[in-house]
């Protein structure tokens, strides 16, 4: 039985290294397309304290995650995003390299209060796309989110728990 579980797993090691795939990357390249790894509630709220926009989002809190992001996606429910949070607030640049849905990048203080929002960017551009202000997160969204739900600069986003 040890040696058909033993040849089980060197088989599958070995397809793996065959595509070219780093065995300790697979896990971090599925990250984004299994959505029960969305699973984090936030919203939106105005400057009068009520939710203008509710979405569920995964959380690209490694270095790993937060490399492949949305890459590789050809499609993400209106409803769910995914955020990139950093330790400290800092100028972060985004690209949109082998990412092929366009987004809106919602850019957040370390308040998590809008201070920049790109909208539409363009699927697979290598164009550098950041905040004229220090963020503490970047939350992407499929393009058109922001201008739908209202999204603005000032509007706060809060975690919530499932």
């Amino acid at each position: 039985m040890l040696f058909i579980v033993g040849v089980f797993l060197f088989t599958n090691i070995s397809s793996l290294a065959k595509k070219n795939q780093p065995l300790a990357d697979f896990e971090y390249s599925k990250f984004n397309s299994n959505f029960k790894n969305y699973n984090q509630k936030i919203a939106f709220t105005n400057n009068l304290n009520h939710n203008i926009a509710e979405f569920t989002i995964a959380i690209a809190d490694t270095p790993k995650k937060q490399q492949y992001g949305l890459m590789n996606l050809d499609f993400l429910p209106e409803n769910l995003g995914m955020i990139f949070i950093k330790e400290q607030p800092q100028n972060i640049a985004m690209w949109m390299k082998n990412t092929l849905i366009p987004l809106d990048m919602i850019f957040l203080d370390e308040n998590f209060i809008v201070n920049h929002i790109v909208e539409n960017t363009t699927p697979q551009s290598l164009a550098i796309i950041s905040s004229p202000y220090n963020s503490q997160a970047v939350l992407e969204v499929n393009a058109g989110i922001a201008k739908k739900y209202n999204i603005k600069i000032g509007n706060k986003l809060i975690i919530n728990k499932l």
